[in-house]
């Protein structure tokens, strides 16, 4: 099922103001109340995807929100590897382990699952790690390059690669 376009800039985090993308701005920013009244107001599912394919699974994760995973993992039928239109599943939109280890380990993501361009969320994160270790001018925070070389240490570890 589609709803509008995903954007964290459409939404506010008032409940009064429900439109089509707050439940993927609530799963984004963590907001379970918010995200459990949207998808109620707006009769979605939980499998429910924007016009890009993205999914409150997808929403989450991307941004780290744990508890929110959590609770998305625990609904009944929802698809843990769900595949946006470029193909990634929520384990390609992670950025952090921890959010990788609960789509996994908790979700049973399947690591292997390859986009449209053929690629593992393993090899996504290895390309953008390689981009960050190429551009010397990156501003990238070394916090968010520590989360990254995290990620693909434990996707690598899933894969056998020591």
């Amino acid at each position: 099922m589609a709803a509008g376009g995903f954007g964290f800039g459409g939404a506010s985090s008032s409940s009064s103001k429900i439109d089509e993308s707050t439940p993927w701005v609530a799963a984004g920013e963590g907001n379970i109340e918010l995200l459990q009244e949207a998808m109620e107001k707006l009769n979605l599912p939980i499998n429910a995807a924007d016009s890009n394919g993205f999914t409150f699974v997808h929403a989450a994760a991307s941004y780290n929100q744990i508890e929110t995973l959590r609770w998305i993992l625990s609904k009944d039928g929802v698809d843990v590897n769900a595949s946006d239109t470029d193909g990634d599943t929520p384990l390609h939109h992670c950025d952090k382990s921890e959010a990788a280890k609960i789509l996994v380990e908790e979700g049973s993501a399947d690591f292997q699952i390859t986009n449209n361009d053929g690629k593992t969320a393993l090899e996504v994160k290895l390309d953008e790690l390689e981009e960050c270790n190429e551009d010397e001018n990156d501003s990238d925070d070394e916090d968010d390059l520590t989360s990254l070389k995290l990620l693909v240490k434990y996707l690598q570890i899933l894969k056998g690669i020591p």
